[in-house]
């Protein structure tokens, strides 16, 4: 009789100690005759399957653990690329920063040298204005740009003259209405009469002021001894408010003029 048997079955039934019934010959199903090999080919025969099993195991844990690694690999690689990229976003907004501190910088400095030249400036205005005791010296009139001085003692018109220029300025001028004005406000508190740099030689001869210009037709009327004719001439005084004509070697007070000191920024 003859058994048909596959190799596992042999193998599966050796490892279970049981008898194998006894045979002339046994064929696997691949086509070996089992009774042409030695025991030691068969038990090497039974033993390869649990052999290739375990290391199919092996090598599929192995696998596995390869696989597992590959992804630590790769987290590990996507971290630093991450990490990278925002270290170089890092450095951009780094660098950004600085550039914008820097312009801020240069603007800051640029307003600095400003402030500080308007300081020296303004120290020199101060300095200059702790010079400057006012447009008028002591008991002047100020009005626009002139200095007016009415003075205290009685002199005819050529030694008020004398006196006005001792004083770097000149007799009274009107040069418009508005100074007359001033002058008519500015001696209302007297009634004496105040010499002005107005006169001339004969009553033929036209009214002139210490210049050589002559007066400005309707500028205001003249009074009194117009029309008289004196060795010294004939001179111009105001008093009241109106202006008169007399003779220019009688005494009266006077009204002193110069420029105002104005302080103008340089």
């Amino acid at each position: 009789m003859v058994y048909i048997y596959t190799m596992e079955y042999y193998c599966s039934t050796l490892r279970k100690d049981k008898v194998i019934p006894f045979a002339t010959t046994w064929i696997d199903l691949d086509g070996i005759m089992l009774s042409e090999i030695s025991q030691t080919e068969k038990d090497e025969l039974c033993m390869t399957p649990l052999t290739v099993s375990q290391v199919s195991d092996d090598l599929q844990q192995q696998q596995a653990n390869l696989t597992q690694q590959e992804h630590i690999l790769e987290g590990q690689i996507l971290a630093r690329r991450q990490a990278e990229k925002s270290s170089q976003e890092s450095q951009r907004e780094l660098k950004d920063m600085i550039e914008t501190l820097a312009h801020k910088l240069d603007e800051k400095s640029k307003e600095l040298r400003e402030l500080r030249l308007q300081n020296l400036n303004l120290q020199e205005a101060l300095k200059k204005a702790a010079n400057f005791s006012g447009p008028c010296p002591q008991d002047w009139l100020w009005h626009e740009e002139n200095c007016y001085l009415f003075s205290s003692g009685s002199f005819n018109w050529e030694k008020s003259q004398e006196n006005c220029l001792s004083l770097d300025g000149q007799m009274l001028r009107i040069n418009s209405t508005d100074d007359l004005e001033f002058i008519k406000q500015a001696s209302a508190h007297s009634s004496s009469p105040f010499w002005m740099g107005l006169s001339r030689r004969k009553p033929s001869h036209p009214w002139l002021w210490e210049d050589g210009s002559p007066l400005k037709p309707h500028l205001f009327r003249l009074r009194g001894a117009v029309s008289q004719e004196y060795p010294s001439g004939t001179c111009a005084y105001i008093q009241g408010g109106a202006v008169f004509a007399e003779n220019c070697i009688l005494t009266a007070f006077s009204i002193c003029q110069k420029k105002a000191n104005l302080l103008r920024a340089q």
